[in-house]
């Protein structure tokens, strides 16, 4: 009788533990999640898109993943690239995706990831016999469209390559492309093939004459956010990258795309 006695008291002790731990935990998740983020991305399809007014696409079905582990339930905007990111550039609390990073960037915001990487190459008509062998072949070989505000003009502009024509949005580009006012197309190749199909052409239309340089893309935290939200999210893509959901969530929307993305997730912590 005195085991059975004892071995109550152990399970009662033991739930009473368990459950404390529970509560500590869940005021955890609360009070981090009271801190609440803006959540902004891009029309950059599939990694993000908006369909009828409702977010969509691999970066953010990762993000509502990682919502669900942090408790966060705010609503995703979608907005043109150069007025989202100078949004979170201005205002604290927010969180902009899926953002490339470059010395600018490292003294602005908090990343965490990498949720993703591409190359970031020159597209031409398949029937243009165009040859490009260099960086310096790009000053004189027409114009290139770029999506204005991303990386892509960035790179060319770091490169001397002025020659450029800004669009608001990354179809506007392909149509431009088509329609013979440009002559080069500047993107990354994970969006490539979504592009093509939005505005209605082939992927066969064109091809890739000259690649740029390969950016990786993270969770970027505008000044401002609460160092302990930041590692939370961080632990929450930890947790879901471990899960294998992340692979399948990748394969999902890129399927054969030699496209590779790292297990690990790092903090880097914004440069002053």
């Amino acid at each position: 009788m005195r085991f059975v006695f004892i071995l109550k008291t152990l399970i009662v002790t033991g739930v009473f533990i368990l459950s404390s731990y529970d509560i500590r935990a869940d005021q955890t998740v609360t009070s981090l999640s009271s801190t609440e983020l803006r959540l902004i991305t891009e029309p950059w399809a599939p990694v993000s898109y908006e369909e009828r007014g409702v977010a969509k696409g691999f970066a953010v079905e990762l993000v509502h993943q990682l919502q669900h582990f942090v408790g966060s339930n705010e609503n995703i905007e979608v907005m043109p690239w150069a007025r989202a990111i100078s949004i979170a550039e201005k205002t604290p609390k927010v969180l902009l995706f899926a953002t490339s990073i470059n010395e600018a960037r490292r003294a602005k915001f908090h990343f965490v990831g990498p949720i993703l990487s591409s190359n970031v190459s020159l597209f031409a008509l398949t029937e243009d016999e165009i040859q490009i062998n260099s960086v310096e072949d790009l000053k004189s070989i027409g114009t290139i469209g770029v999506y204005r505000g991303t990386i892509g003009e960035a790179l060319l502009k770091q490169a001397g390559v002025l020659n450029l024509q800004l669009a608001s949005f990354p179809e506007h580009s392909v149509k431009q492309l088509f329609k013979g006012r440009i002559r080069l197309w500047c993107q990354a190749d994970v969006a490539v093939a979504s592009l093509l199909e939005k505005v209605g052409k082939q992927s066969l239309g064109v091809k890739s004459v000259f690649s740029f340089d390969k950016i990786v893309l993270y969770l970027a935290f505008s000044k401002g956010s609460n160092k302990q939200v930041i590692e939370h999210w961080a632990k929450a893509l930890t947790v879901f990258k471990r899960s294998g959901k992340f692979k399948r969530l990748h394969a999902k929307y890129f399927g054969d795309i030699s496209v590779s993305v790292s297990d690990s997730v790092e903090i880097l912590w914004l440069e002053n």
